[in-house]
Order: C-alpha cells, then sequence, then structure tokens
C-alpha cells in the first residue's frame, strides 16, 4: 500500500484519537486451553469413541490323525497322478500325432514313389511300343523299296548278261553250238534225217565247224531262214518239230544261276 493512501484513512488534521491496541494474555488462556486448540482458542469437539467389541475366541484346529494324514497324502497322490497322467496323455497324444504323422509321410512319399516309378515305367513301354510301331511302319516301305531296287537290280544284270551273251553269239559259235546241240538232243527219234532253220549267218557259223561230211553223217540238214533273229533254231524230223532260240537258252543259263544262288543272296527257303 503507497503512503499516500494510508494518508487518506490517517490524517493528523482529523482531529481523531487513535488508541493503540493491546496484545492478548496468552499466558492464562494458554493454561485453560486444551490440547489441540488453535490461537484464536477455537476447539475442535473429541472424536466420537466406539465401543468396545467383544472378540470371540478363535477356533484351534483339531490335531491330525494319522488316518487324515494318510488321506491327505492319499489326496495329493491321486491329484499328482491323475495331473501326470493328463499330461503324459495330452504330451503322448501329441508325439503319437507327430510320429503318426511322420511315418504316415513316409509311408505315403515311399508309395508315391514306388506309384511313380511304376506308372513311369508303363509310359516309357507305351512311348518304346509306339516307336517300335513307327519305326515297323517306316521300314515297311523301305523294304518295299529294297525289294523293288533288288528286282530292278536283278532285271538290270539279266538283260546287261542276255546282251553280252548275244553279242557273244554273234562273234562266237560256241553258245549258238550249245543251243543245236542241246535241241538236237531233246528232239524224239534222232535217226532221222534233221532239218534245220537258223538265221543265214547262223548257218555261216556252224558250216565253220561242220563241213559238209559231218554234217552228212550227223544227219543234219541247213536251211536259211531270213525271218528268224540271230540265235532263233527251228529243228524239224519226219515225227515233231521243235522251236528254240539263243535267247531262250539265255534265260535258262539266267534262271539256273539265280536258282543256284538264291540260297547265298537271300539265305535257305
Amino acid at each position: 500500500m503507497s503512503k499516500d493512501k494510508i494518508r487518506q484513512y490517517l490524517r493528523p488534521d482529523a482531529g481523531q484519537k487513535v488508541e493503540s491496541w493491546p496484545w492478548p494474555d496468552m499466558a492464562e488462556d494458554g493454561r485453560k486451553r486444551r490440547p489441540g486448540g488453535n490461537a484464536l482458542g477455537y476447539v475442535p469437539p473429541l472424536p466420537a469413541v466406539a465401543p468396545a467389541v467383544e472378540l470371540e475366541p478363535e477356533e484351534q484346529p483339531e490335531p491330525l490323525t494319522a488316518e487324515a494324514l494318510d488321506a491327505i497324502r492319499q489326496a495329493a497322490y491321486d491329484e499328482g497322478y491323475e495331473e501326470g497322467r493328463q499330461q503324459g496323455f495330452e504330451q503322448g497324444r501329441e508325439e503319437g500325432r507327430l510320429t503318426g504323422l511322420q511315418q504316415g509321410h513316409e509311408a505315403g512319399l515311399a508309395q508315391g514313389l514306388e506309384q511313380g516309378l511304376t506308372e513311369g515305367q508303363e509310359r516309357i513301354d507305351e512311348l518304346a511300343a509306339r516307336w517300335q510301331q513307327l519305326l515297323e511302319q517306316l521300314s515297311r516301305p523301305l523294304a518295299a523299296i529294297d525289294k523293288a531296287v533288288e528286282q530292278s537290280l536283278v532285271t538290270l544284270a539279266l538283260e546287261l548278261a542276255r546282251n553280252l551273251l548275244k553279242a557273244e553269239a554273234e562273234t562266237s559259235p560256241r553258245l549258238l553250238l550249245a543251243t543245236v546241240q542241246e535241241a538236237v538232243a531233246a528232239l524224239p527219234g534222232q535217226d532221222g534225217q534233221i532239218t534245220l532253220y537258223l538265221h543265214p549267218e547262223d548257218i555261216e557259223l556252224l558250216q565253220r565247224q561242220y563241213d559238209q561230211e559231218s554234217l552228212g553223217r550227223r544227219g543234219w540238214e541247213l536251211v536259211p531262214e531270213p525271218g528268224f533273229e540271230r540265235g532263233s533254231l527251228r529243228l524239224k524230223t519226219a515225227l515233231s518239230t521243235l522251236d528254240t532260240s539263243l535267247a531262250g537258252r539265255i534265260d535258262q543259263l539266267m534262271a539256273n544261276f539265280i536258282k543256284a544262288n538264291w540260297s547265298r543272296f537271300h539265305g535257305p527257303e
């Protein structure tokens, strides 16, 4: 509070008399005041006192007998046994489940592997059979081609051999003589006269081998036949007539050659 405000309430010129306020005597009041009072002499009321309650005596537990101890021990044993059995059952069931799962997995794996191998082998056999069938189907045309090629080669070889023999027959009388001799031997009744019809050039070849005396002894009469091919021959007697040719003779020779060598190229029949 400022001095100006104090002067507003206490002014000397107001003519008022200010009396001093004495301090109270705390000694006497202090003797009369109960403990717990404050400086102003206020004493709070005493708290209400609850009535005394009489406590009942506690029951003393009865002393345990041997039977009670056995019962307690048996109950604890049964409880522990049941708890252990239940825990063991749960643990055993879990272990059994895991073991069964493992065994089932291994058994299933082994069975699946075996089944897979079996099915795989069946599939392999099936594919192998199909490949074998395809190979057989492919080999059949090849076999037919081989057979056709073989036949063509044989035909070509025979034709070449025939042409070579014809060329040989035109320059050498050996084939012609052999053909004439075989034809004469095949005639029935060879004691009589035999007339031979040949190409004029073939007659010249025979005359180089047989003179007129030799032809007379054999009873051969050579008659030229310009319409015949080289190697063609007709033999005529009083009883029969036989037509043959050098070409037929060559074909017979080729047939005999093939027959003799068939097993060599194709194996025994």
